[in-house]
């Protein structure tokens, strides 16, 4: 197949899919990662597609799409030092939830080669381990929320209801030391409080840029996390925590 036939043959792949990734590609044509990688790179060039790490997106919503990439590469270092902190509590054969965010994006790619299962509603998490052939993975439907690329509603939050995890690792788009953890929307402000309710642990993943941040919904108080891995804290705000039973991480890079 010339290259003009492979990149079509792309296309139409991302027509139906949605997303295609580097490795499905070089197998189904039979050509290396390297030509792979330049055959996304042109087509973006071009505005045919989005890239992402280890592949491509359908860029039906441009903005949407691109808005998600600027979220996940924004305090990159800082949210990989954050997961790599988190991996410590992971061991095979755990059932882990892991939520939506450009956090947990992170955490699953750490994870797509152990032994475990994994309970999402992040279509971007899902993204990440459709071909993580040794995580057994478990999706909690319900109504797409796009500007997050997430699931939730009612039919969601049935979904952890039905289930237990080890862990949970939870995401919020802003914390305060003195108050609680919020979130944007009652709808997902209720999913997460059943996730909390379906797992052993809690363990709250956030940068220090969602500190003092409160949104409309709330989500938790800090009784309600275990744990708290973060990049930056000061001391005063470790104490605080910590009178709630929190242990706080702080991440290094």
């Amino acid at each position: 197949m010339n290259t003009i036939k492979r990149r079509l043959k792309i296309l139409e792949l991302l027509k139906t899919e949605r997303s295609v990734k580097i490795s499905q590609l070089t197998e189904l044509f039979q050509v290396s990662r390297v030509t792979v990688r330049a055959d996304l790179d042109e087509l973006e060039r071009k505005g045919l597609l989005i890239r992402t790490r280890g592949g491509a997106l359908h860029p039906e919503n441009l903005p949407l799409v691109r808005m998600l990439m600027e979220n996940l590469k924004e305090k990159q270092d800082e949210k990989e030092a954050i997961c790599r902190a988190a991996m410590r509590f992971i061991k095979s054969g755990m059932n882990i939830i892991i939520d939506t965010g450009s956090t947990m994006v992170h955490l699953a790619r750490l994870v797509s080669e152990m032994n475990i299962t994994v309970t999402t509603n992040s279509v971007l998490v899902l993204d990440e381990l459709r071909d993580a052939q040794s995580v057994e993975v478990f999706v909690a439907g319900g109504m797409l929320r796009r500007p997050y690329m997430s699931l939730m509603d009612t039919a969601t939050s049935f979904m952890f209801d039905q289930i237990h995890a080890d862990i949970l690792f939870l995401g919020c788009p802003g914390f305060s030391v003195n108050k609680n953890i919020t979130t944007t929307t009652i709808i997902e402000a209720e999913t997460k409080k059943q996730m909390i309710k379906s797992a052993s642990m809690v363990c709250l993943l956030a940068d220090s840029s969602k500190k003092d941040k409160m949104f409309m919904a709330n989500v938790c108080g800090w009784d309600s996390i275990d744990y708290f891995i973060t990049d930056a804290l000061t001391e005063e705000d470790i104490v605080q925590i910590a009178e709630y039973g929190v242990q706080t991480i702080i991440a290094k890079d």
